[in-house]
């Protein structure tokens, strides 16, 4: 099953759970629905964690859509939603305009991959060098020599680069761009760590610069256009069988993205989820471009709406972990669980 068809499989579950509730349930109580929306990031596992818990619970709808970190946020402080998810915290200051407060959560880690288009060049290195060149506009074609030197031996064709860009305010953008910020002078002056950059000019002035919606969007133009390059959470990447560049991390070992250097990664910044070490872990075989997902929840709820969301968190934090490795993201630790399950008894 392609990517585009498990989330259209999933979303097709998701509409039966609205469906079922309009059915007579003998057993049911009265239907609560629970309405989320932010991060395509980590939607596949939410959509598989609301799932199974509707499996479990008929008689609770949860709705997600992923419209991106930035709509997410904005559209919870303008109270049309009960949870946004976000690949970055909310900012005290917005966090301010929640009446009653806000909870985050961390819910899962995962990796962010550069994936590529290059038929017959699979396993191309880069370096911390040739991807702040990539995006910054100053390396233009694949067989330039910055990419050459870390891939002997390669043929690298003699053709234009074209990068794919998020189109929305995304929280993948930023971990993508926190990273290069955090390695390259160049890509701080040129461009920054934000959720929705301004590219430079120089790759729009030669018809370099793709945006798309969501993750799934870039992906699609990814496998679309010969020569294109962008940045995807991995299971949009991995499930689909992309290409996926081994990327150079802080020790200068060139890591594939997979569940090892994933894992290593995590390890490196522990249980506490160190945020200061995020941007780029240490580590030999450590991959070096992760991020957390959160949900941010709102402090105050009705009553029984409130008891609801408590269940659904405490069963993604716990048994939910389980399915996070088969799509591609990284389960929490126990020690991690211990302590964010503290963090649940806040919301009323």
């Amino acid at each position: 099953m392609t990517f585009p068809s498990l989330l259209r499989s999933l979303s097709f579950a998701l509409a039966t759970v609205v469906m079922a509730s309009l059915t007579p349930l003998a057993h049911a109580a009265e239907p609560i629905k629970i309405v989320g929306a932010g991060a395509s990031f980590p939607a596949p596992l939410y959509l598989r964690w609301f799932r199974d818990y509707y499996l479990a619970h008929p008689n609770v709808q949860i709705d997600y859509q992923a419209i991106g970190s930035g709509g997410g946020i904005a559209n919870l402080i303008n109270g049309l939603l009960d949870f946004a998810g976000s690949d970055v915290p909310m900012k005290p200051e917005d966090a301010a305009k929640v009446p009653g407060g806000v909870v985050q959560i961390p819910m899962t880690a995962g990796a962010v991959v550069i994936a590529y288009h290059l038929d017959g060049v699979d396993g191309i290195k880069l370096s911390r060098e040739a991807i702040a060149g990539i995006f910054t506009g100053q390396i233009a074609r694949w067989n330039d020599p910055l990419i050459a030197a870390t891939n002997p031996g390669v043929e690298l064709p003699d053709l234009p680069i074209v990068v794919v860009t998020r189109g929305d305010a995304s929280g993948t953008t930023f971990v993508t761009t926190r990273h290069l910020g955090a390695v390259s002078d160049a890509f701080n002056r040129n461009v920054g760590v934000d959720m929705n950059p301004v590219w430079p000019k120089v790759l729009q002035e030669r018809g370099a610069l793709i945006r798309g919606q969501g993750n799934g969007g870039v992906a699609a133009f990814i496998r679309a256009i010969p020569g294109s390059i962008g940045y995807l959470q991995y299971a949009y990447a991995g499930l689909t069988n992309m290409q996926m560049a081994l990327m150079q991390n802080r020790a200068g070992d060139y890591v594939p993205p997979d569940s090892a250097s994933f894992r290593a990664a995590v390890e490196s910044f522990r249980a506490e989820m160190d945020l200061s070490e995020i941007a780029d872990p240490k580590g030999d075989g450590s991959y070096p471009v992760l991020s957390l997902s959160w949900l941010i929840l709102r402090k105050d709820y009705p009553e029984d709406k409130a008891a609801v969301i408590r269940d659904v968190i405490r069963y993604a934090l716990t048994d939910g972990q389980q399915v996070a490795g088969l799509l591609g993201y990284i389960p929490l630790t126990e020690a991690a669980v211990a302590l964010l399950q503290q963090k649940v008894e806040q919301i009323q």
